[in-house]
């Protein structure tokens, strides 16, 4: 018995000798990953891009009517945060919504209380899903929607499919998994010299949140519209790293029919019937619409006018025409930047606007006698509100 018991006790001091030489080797062994993530996972911290709640961030921003939140990798936060700042502030006469080409209507184009929720919306079933999760006392009187050419187009709508109301109203920003796995991607952009920590040191007054902010000056404003910053200012100086520079990425675009300019012969039917739908749900509750196609550079629709595979394109506009006749809601076409009185020299990209287009998009509105009226200053034929410098045209 006594050999037995020596042999188990034997057995378990070499199970304990074992047990501790492999949880030495795994310390050795995360010495090097915890020294390598340690930095990343600062940044993200620190930036505000990961690890941090964003509510007490935008209700700081609203409050204060300061701060710029701009996120290099986390952009799912948006939806989110569009979504809770307008349930965080008294109902808002004017709301503008849908993707980002709705985005440089700002606060002091308008009299009347706004909000912009743009960034929320990728095909035409999402605006009524979101409608859906404003109450009574938050909805707007006036509605102003960016309807995306590419939200009628089939292919378009069968690669991104329907979205829950989570998209809106669950907080991205709290969640520990989805900021792990930016890892890779801080990793790989710190090493190619795409990041700069040393910008989280500076003394900024525009309190930014989230790299993108840090970094570019690149966000929201406390309004909901969005400034280009830094790019801005590289697409002014006829700076080559400037995104889509001479509108190259998006040409290729319209040749290869990839992303937001696939190929398309007509209108999807299906679309249509929801924009109806639509208009007939903000009838009921007493909201006017001031819908608007929003322009191409004038460079990029004529690419897809010689296409030839861009058909429905051309078709939209008669399409929503017929949708929007007899309701009593508006429609407005600024499929391209001339149909804006406007040019290329004022576009952000291929399919952005800049400010300074927007405002003539919406003076043009106020001269078609919009309900808009009622919330603006009047302006002279051809004028901004409030001009601002041009987006131009990259220089050759």
């Amino acid at each position: 018995m006594a050999d037995s018991s020596n042999q188990r006790d034997v057995a378990e001091a070499l199970n304990d000798q074992e047990l501790r030489s492999f949880l030495k080797r795994c310390c050795l062994f995360a010495v090097p990953l915890l020294l390598a993530c340690g930095p990343p996972l600062a940044l993200l911290a620190l930036s505000g891009e990961a690890f941090r709640n964003i509510d007490p961030v935008l209700e700081s921003a609203i409050r204060s009517e300061t701060g710029l939140i701009g996120f290099a990798w986390n952009e799912q936060n948006y939806p989110y945060m569009k979504y809770t700042g307008l349930m965080l502030q008294p109902r808002r006469e004017v709301l503008a919504l849908g993707s980002s080409r709705v985005l440089q209507f700002r606060r002091d184009m308008f009299r009347c209380s706004f909000w912009n929720a743009g960034y929320t919306i990728q095909t035409a079933d999402d605006f009524r899903q979101f409608l859906q999760l404003v109450p009574e006392d938050r909805q707007p009187r006036l509605l102003l929607l960016a309807l995306d050419q590419w939200m009628f187009n089939s292919d378009w709508i069968a690669s991104n499919g329907s979205r829950s109301a989570d998209n809106w109203t669950k907080n991205p920003s709290v969640n520990l998994q989805q900021g792990l796995k930016l890892l890779p991607d801080v990793i790989s952009d710190t090493l190619r010299g795409r990041i700069n920590p040393a910008v989280l040191l500076a003394d900024r007054s525009d309190a930014p949140f989230g790299l993108n902010a840090w970094q570019n000056r690149k966000g929201f404003r406390a309004d909901g519209s969005f400034d280009y910053g830094r790019q801005l200012e590289q697409r002014l100086s006829g700076d080559p790293e400037c995104p889509d520079f001479g509108f190259a990425t998006s040409l290729r675009r319209v040749q290869e029919g990839r992303e937001r300019f696939r190929y398309g012969d007509v209108p999807d039917p299906s679309a249509l019937q929801e924009i109806a739908a639509l208009l007939g749900e903000c009838s009921r509750r007493r909201m006017h619409v001031i819908a608007f196609l929003p322009p191409f550079a004038d460079v990029v629709a004529e690419a897809m006018r010689q296409s030839g595979r861009h058909a429905y394109f051309e078709r939209l506009p008669e399409a929503l025409r017929s949708i929007f006749a007899g309701t009593g809601h508006e429609l407005h076409d600024f499929s391209t930047m001339s149909a804006c009185g406007s040019s290329d020299a004022e576009a952000i990209d291929g399919f952005h606007a800049g400010e300074t287009a927007t405002q003539r998009m919406l003076v043009r509105m106020l001269q078609a006698n919009s309900r808009l009226r009622e919330c603006c200053n009047g302006a002279e034929p051809g004028t901004a509100l409030h001009p601002q410098p041009t987006a131009g045209q990259p220089k050759k």
